[in-house]
């Protein structure tokens, strides 16, 4: 196959796709209408494991959370609890019928702390530059453009802020969306980020934790310990 037939296939293709309404099919990929995915994330037995992930990222009271696709507030919510009082919550997402839910969980469980924030396609959009933590669980692959996508969301971190990623692997799904571990770690060393834990608490999914290199983190913390040990 031609290479002009390539590009006029992939054509054909992007016209179906945008006339049965799934321009963004690419953008933000496939996310389920809000009811649905609500219904989903609180389906009854369904264990993320919320409290482990918050305990090993040791979230504390002042804490800066930004829960980057937020859906139904399943992180959201425990977290917002863990990093109060003084500690604030920015739940993301594209969707404002999800924010909405969420706003709600909130008002219901009197965290005044917790607020949404309606992102866009390549950019949170927070309205701080001043984030602790960053927080992506199983969200990042439904992105396009994840690159750029972290790039915009290190411009809203403290010089020590983490970005943490809980993804899968395509080589434990058969589904092409998931993200290889390999090519997240050089997206995130591109914009100056390493990775300094690795939780093993999932069996189907990887749980990272990446820093920069600066002031008091985690990573320059672990260098100075080798570079004592290695005297």
């Amino acid at each position: 196959m031609t290479k002009k037939n390539q590009l006029v296939i992939a054509g054909l293709v992007f016209a179906l796709l945008a006339g049965i309404g799934w321009t963004n099919a690419f953008a933000q990929l496939a996310q389920l209408p809000a009811d649905k995915y609500i219904a989903l994330m609180n389906k009854p037995g369904r264990d993320l494991k919320v409290h482990e992930v918050i305990k090993k990222l040791k979230l504390k009271p002042g804490d800066v959370v930004a829960d980057i696709g937020s859906g139904s507030g399943a992180f959201s919510i425990p977290m917002a609890k863990a990093i109060a009082p003084n500690g604030t919550l920015y739940a993301v997402d594209i969707d404002q019928k999800m924010l909405d839910y969420v706003d709600g969980q909130a008002k219901k469980n009197n965290l005044t702390d917790l607020h949404t924030v309606l992102g866009g396609h390549d950019d949170p959009k927070l309205p701080v530059k001043t984030v602790d933590v960053a927080f992506f669980h199983r969200s990042l692959h439904m992105i396009e453009h994840r690159e750029a996508y972290l790039d915009a969301t290190a411009t809203y971190l403290k010089p020590e802020g983490r970005i943490v990623v809980i993804d899968k692997s395509p080589e434990d799904s058969k589904s092409w969306m998931w993200l290889k571990r390999s090519d997240l770690d050089s997206w995130m060393a591109a914009i100056g980020f390493y990775p300094v834990q690795h939780f093993g608490i999932f069996d189907d999914r990887y749980f990272v934790v990446y820093q920069r290199p600066y002031g008091n983190s985690s990573l320059v913390q672990e260098l100075k310990s080798r570079h004592a040990k290695s005297k």
